[in-house]
């Protein structure tokens, strides 16, 4: 419910401290690369490449899209599904984006994904666990060790 304006080097910090204080061994999201990525960018700009990594050393990164191409989009279903819905990329492959995924987990064709921090955590936590339920071997973290 509240704002506040933080610097690049306040935000590395409180990620930090949350993940020692909780002692967080893996963050999640869909299409991880893109948020490593957009992080680490920022991270050196800001720092002239003084400091290379935005993310705490030993926290891993796990994307849910990885996840959900390991797991549900393999899904007969899902695939009948979004061949039905218009949900299929030029190659004839269904697409994975959170909004989709969880337009098909909710059962709700009508869902339109806010862009809003807390919003998008909330689809993208439904996702994982759906991905988790599965039972499936998949594929979590977002680069190769």
């Amino acid at each position: 419910g509240e704002i506040k304006v933080a610097s690049w080097f306040e935000i590395k910090m409180w990620v930090k401290e949350m993940c020692e204080k909780y002692n967080i061994k893996a963050i999640i999201a869909h299409n991880a690369r893109f948020d490593y990525k957009s992080c680490t960018t920022t991270q050196r700009m800001e720092t002239c490449s003084k400091y290379r990594y935005f993310f705490p050393k030993g926290v891993e990164i796990w994307d849910t899209l990885k996840m959900a191409e390991d797991t549900i989009c393999k899904q007969a279903r899902y695939i009948k599904w979004c061949n039905e819905n218009g949900y299929c990329r030029k190659n004839g492959k269904p697409r994975a984006t959170a909004e989709i995924l969880y337009r098909y987990i909710s059962k709700d064709a009508d869902f339109e994904e806010a862009h809003k921090a807390m919003e998008d955590v909330s689809i993208e936590r439904e996702i994982f666990w759906h991905c988790i339920r599965q039972h499936k071997a998949m594929t979590r973290k977002c680069f190769k060790n």
